[in-house]
């Protein structure tokens, strides 16, 4: 299972759909089948995200960027698969999921970004660090929004993946 969701959480990779106030930023999948593997098993979620990173680089990311998107989607599904397992209700794992994934990439991306731009672009740290800031609010929405259909389609895919193979939540 752990395997099967790995390949498709990578294939989902390639399918992309830019955020229009940010195009750098773009949607994809990587994170829908990640957060179904986190709900049936926490362990098995982290044991392949080495091997997300490794297969986001093999297929074109940089390593700050594949990085940028592993941290991302371990914010997100793992405290969504930790109060989804423990609770009754979807509502509030998703509620701290996207909480987690917003100020988790917020924070990140006040260390890496200015430091990213200024390699990339040549400016210099005070001016890569207000680019940062102003872009702050899109990447704070960008993520909100990732994070609500990650863990929407991720509760749903693993509710009917349970259903079929006759596995509860919080079993392994």
């Amino acid at each position: 299972m752990s395997a099967t969701l790995l390949a498709l959480s990578l294939v989902l990779h390639i399918f992309k759909l830019p955020y229009p106030p940010a195009p750098f930023l773009k949607f994809d999948g990587v994170g829908i089948p990640l957060a179904v593997l986190a709900l049936y098993s926490l362990r098995a979620s982290v044991a392949v995200t080495p091997l997300v990173l490794a297969g986001l680089m093999l297929m074109g990311a940089d390593i700050i960027g594949a990085t940028m998107k592993v941290i991302a989607e371990l914010a997100t599904f793992l405290p969504l698969a930790f109060l989804y397992r423990r609770s009754r209700g979807a509502g509030g794992a998703t509620v701290v999921a996207v909480a987690s994934r917003v100020s988790s990439m917020v924070a990140f991306n006040l260390i890496v970004a200015p430091y990213w731009l200024s390699l990339t672009y040549g400016w210099s740290y005070e001016k890569s660090f207000e680019a940062a800031i102003a872009l702050l609010p899109h990447i704070a929405v960008f993520n909100a929004i990732a994070a609500s259909y990650v863990s929407a389609i991720g509760l749903s895919a693993f509710n009917v993946v349970s259903r079929v193979l006759g596995v509860s939540r919080g079993t392994r």
